[in-house]
């Protein structure tokens, strides 16, 4: 771990992007917190005004402040695409172990069923179980697990590639030649060393997620008013012709896709220099 995080640092890319993503996340933290701004208040004497000492990116068509809301919708934005990410996480990293580890026909099988999943229209996947789900409870985790059920393949993909290169391992041998059960060495010899590739893996989604979160809001399938998501207000502001507005949100995941990227690029180089993107093959 001490090696890897020696080969982050000397990645000027991804720490340079470690501090800029830290100075978002920071943002869209504290400001809710430390504004006077109330970004719930409706205001119609101050509807759709510009920039102001009192309002720093002016107002929204309810008259409530955009710097705030802003701040407070890249938060909820971005809880929901980690909540989803750790989703994907475990169902990648356990689908990914046990086709790895079976090995065989059961890889196999398991195999071309991802293939298919990854044939699958996923967006419209995702736009309809929000549909139909988010009638029935909450939308916050109707949005989690939906985001997690289209998303996890590439992961388990990546993880499984892992495993199988770890089977090959002079270690794993002289574990199973002392007769150590498949279970035992994929708990003690395999799962462990596969962290740093999942790592990767799930940082490498976490734009997506973050992307495809806001675009599903920006239809209206999100949280609703007077909740505030990135989507929901670039939204509104496109209805409202509000541009403005959606250069805010778009400056926003921009900066948030862009780092993330970035720090993913670091994190492969880190944990596997090899290129973890050949275990796609």
């Amino acid at each position: 771990m001490i090696v890897a995080l020696q080969r982050f640092a000397g990645t000027r890319a991804a720490v340079v992007s470690v501090v800029v993503l830290a100075a978002l996340v920071a943002f869209c933290m504290l400001v809710p917190i430390l504004s006077s701004q109330d970004p719930y208040a409706v205001d119609f004497a101050a509807q759709g005004k510009g920039p102001s000492d009192d309002h720093w990116l002016g107002t929204d068509f309810f008259g409530r402040d955009v710097f705030v809301r802003v701040a407070l919708g890249g938060r909820a934005s971005m809880l929901i695409a980690v909540t989803a990410l750790v989703l994907v996480g475990v169902m990648g990293a356990a689908y990914g172990s046990i086709a790895g580890l079976a090995g065989g026909r059961v890889d196999e099988v398991m195999m071309r069923a991802l293939d298919g999943m990854f044939a699958l229209p996923r967006f419209a996947i995702l736009v309809s179980i929000v549909a139909v789900l988010g009638k029935h409870g909450s939308t916050f985790w109707t949005l989690v697990v939906s985001l997690a059920v289209v998303n996890w393949m590439m992961t388990a993909r990546l993880v499984r590639g892992e495993v199988l290169r770890l089977k090959q391992s002079d270690y794993v041998r002289a574990a199973r030649a002392l007769g150590a059960r498949r279970l035992h060495v994929g708990v003690r010899h395999i799962g462990p060393n596969t962290i740093g590739i999942l790592i990767v893996a799930v940082f490498l989604e976490l734009p997506g997620l973050v992307l495809t979160e806001s675009l599903v809001s920006a239809l209206g399938l999100g949280p609703s008013h007077p909740s505030a998501t990135w989507g929901n207000i670039a939204w509104l502001g496109m209805d409202d012709g509000q541009l403005s507005h959606v250069a805010y949100v778009s400056l926003g995941l921009t900066i948030f896709a862009v780092t993330a990227n970035f720090i993913a690029d670091g994190l492969q180089q880190a944990f596997d220099p090899r290129g973890s993107r050949a275990l796609l093959d």
